[in-house]
């Protein structure tokens, strides 16, 4: 009996251990980077929401800035384990802690070592089937990294946190193509050229573009040339 007793107890002990080993294996499909979010010119506020507009690729324009972030959207498909009839909280909400990154070239060969960044955000559980989702800002392109224009880079990029209950988590990685350009992302509009220059195109910076600007110039929208006109001589003519 006393064999029996010892036998259980014991199983008892490992069984926790095997779920937890178990968990951490399949943590890949309990958080997840589903998207990089596109930031809306004018609002620049990135939303917890899978409905919001996604990008399939970035854009980076060495002429204005060196370095690419993202609002990522995080999926969280742990199951709900709170109840107010048990009166037990929920412990599976996430706490975003950080990001790490991964940078390779167009070959697939790793550029630089990876690193990680830390961050803030909050993946709370999903609803039935669908999951809950989050954002957190993440550096994918570092200022410091050595970019050149007419390139694209790979961006393997996982979130990694901690949930309510005390387990850490790193979601699956995301793969994301970033593009480089030197002055690609300028627009020049008709309505801006210089009439006196004609049929030499030259930018009126005297007077803004009713459109929004870009919420970080030089990454992903266009910017007229009438904000930058000015001071940049590549900004009054193409």
């Amino acid at each position: 009996m006393r064999r029996f007793i010892k036998a259980i107890v014991i199983g008892g002990l490992l069984s926790p251990l095997g779920l937890a080993t178990q968990g951490c294996a399949d943590n890949d499909t309990m958080l997840f980077v589903r998207a990089v979010q596109r930031l809306s010119p004018g609002e620049c506020v990135a939303k917890g929401d899978p409905n919001a507009t996604m990008l399939l690729g970035g854009v980076l324009d060495t002429h204005f800035r060196s370095e690419y972030r993202a609002a990522l959207l995080v999926g969280n498909q742990l199951v709900r384990r709170g109840s107010k009839n048990l009166l037990r909280t929920e412990s599976n909400r996430v706490v975003l802690k950080g990001v790490e990154v991964t940078i390779y070239n167009d070959v697939e060969e790793q550029i630089g070592d990876s690193f990680s960044e830390p961050g803030v955000g909050f993946v709370d559980v999903g609803t039935g089937e669908d999951p809950g989702y989050g954002v957190i800002s993440a550096t994918l392109i570092p200022p410091n990294f050595p970019v050149a224009p007419n390139n694209l880079y790979l961006i393997e990029v996982r979130a990694f946190g901690e949930t309510l209950g005390g387990a850490e988590i790193t979601s699956a990685a995301l793969r994301f193509p970033i593009y480089t350009c030197e002055g690609c992302l300028i627009s020049y509009p008709l309505e801006a050229a210089d009439p006196a220059q004609l049929p030499t195109y030259v930018c009126l910076g005297e007077e803004a573009p009713e459109d929004e600007p870009p919420c970080r110039i030089g990454q992903d929208d266009y910017v007229d040339c009438r904000l930058c006109a000015a001071t940049d001589p590549l900004c009054q003519t193409p």
